[in-house]
């Protein structure tokens, strides 16, 4: 792995950014091939979320987090996730928010993983697709004026 392919991982990873730096770096920098961009880079982005779910899990073993999150977890929010509009909560908040937030978010109001995977993975996977357009389309586009 070359230092530029690590620094495409770790842009990829990184909460802050993710794949809005992620790709175009590939694309116009490291001139990764748009299929190429896509395709690591969201397994990649969907690495904070199973980061955040692995220290929720971790967390929630801590007696104190537990009484923290029981003094403040709200039955509203609940059931606003829980209900049939969670998916497009989720699905639109993902690259609005992040995906560690709304991962984050998803635990406190006592959602599984299991439900909020797939609408995160197909928001990022829609950001991807729209970014990798973005940057294999407009530079051609004001090369050709």
């Amino acid at each position: 792995m070359t230092p530029s392919d690590f620094a495409f991982v770790t842009l990829a990873i990184n909460p802050i950014g993710g794949l809005l730096l992620a790709i175009p770096f590939a694309i116009l920098q490291l001139h990764y091939r748009p299929w190429l961009a896509l395709a690591a880079s969201v397994p990649l982005a969907y690495v904070q979320v199973i980061a955040v779910d692995l220290l929720w899990v971790a967390l929630c073993r801590l007696p104190f987090w537990q009484r923290l999150l029981e003094r403040r977890r709200s039955a509203q929010v609940e059931r606003l996730l829980a209900s049939k509009g969670g998916f497009w909560i989720t699905f639109l908040g993902t690259p609005v928010l992040g995906p560690w937030l709304v991962m984050a978010f998803m635990r406190y109001a006592n959602v599984p993983h299991r439900r909020v995977a797939l609408p995160i993975l197909l928001a990022l996977t829609c950001t991807a697709i729209v970014l990798v357009g973005l940057c294999s389309w407009v530079p051609a586009w004001f090369a050709a004026k």
